[in-house]
């Protein structure tokens, strides 16, 4: 039987978590030839019980923070408290409850995923911490049903290259950006995954100017670009004449 889209992504994305060098899939990526936003950074289905354990351990795995570098990730975005912040891709929310903690009790999280058996981990993950500033957004794969004008920073980890249009989900998150808002992206710097070991396959890898191009239609500019992160791009785009 054909693997489900979002069962896809969640074998998928384990590849990239867990960053072994002989992990295969079904065909696809740690994402898929067009699917959706379950991310590498978060999301996908990935079953339960066990197979779920397993997937978030693999996200959490201390092999990940190697090449994913979160404190100094977090460190750089310089996220202020009462801050308003959207995880596209939250996942079980390996940056989702740093960021929380970082804009405090006065901030907002937007955690935006497709697959509700994250959302409910991450929520209880945020409970046990006492994190009570996270809003859990389900959404369809090509809508990350922000409120519009509301959003200070919008952070996508593993992830862009996933959306199925482009183009049209970016509008939808430049729509949701509040005035002086900036949109950080962080994806694979293309190489053959035989060389990386691990993350999507060539063919679906973007370059930085690909992704450039693509905000510069939607009206973002790169701010700053952070360059520590071995494997990544991490770009901050800012809407133009802000």
């Amino acid at each position: 039987m054909m693997p489900s889209k979002r069962s896809v992504i969640g074998v998928a994305v384990l590849c990239v978590a867990a960053v072994p060098v002989g992990c295969h899939h079904p065909g696809t990526t740690h994402g898929s030839a067009r699917h959706g936003h379950s991310s590498g950074h978060g999301g996908g289905q990935h079953g339960h019980g066990r197979d779920l354990d397993s997937y978030i351990a693999a996200m959490e795995s201390p092999e990940r923070a190697i090449w994913q570098k979160p404190d100094e990730v977090l460190a750089a975005l310089e996220l202020s408290p009462g801050e308003r912040v959207a995880d596209i891709g939250a996942g079980p929310g390996y940056f989702t409850l740093p960021i929380a903690k970082a804009v405090g009790p006065g901030g907002k999280v937007w955690a935006v995923d497709i697959e509700q058996k994250m959302l409910d981990h991450l929520r209880q993950r945020a409970d046990a911490g006492d994190v009570h500033n996270i809003d859990y957004l389900l959404v369809p794969e090509d809508d990350p049903s922000l409120p519009k004008g509301s959003v200070d920073t919008i952070i996508i980890v593993d992830t862009y290259h996933h959306f199925a249009d482009r183009p049209a989900y970016v509008a939808k998150l430049r729509a949701a950006l509040a005035p002086g808002g900036r949109l950080v992206n962080i994806d694979f710097i293309p190489k053959p995954r035989e060389e990386r070991g691990f993350g999507p396959p060539l063919r679906m890898q973007l370059s930085r100017e690909t992704v450039d191009a693509e905000m510069a239609a939607a009206g973002l500019y790169p701010k700053a670009a952070h360059t520590f992160l071995p494997e990544q791009y991490f770009v901050e785009y800012i809407l133009e004449g802000d």
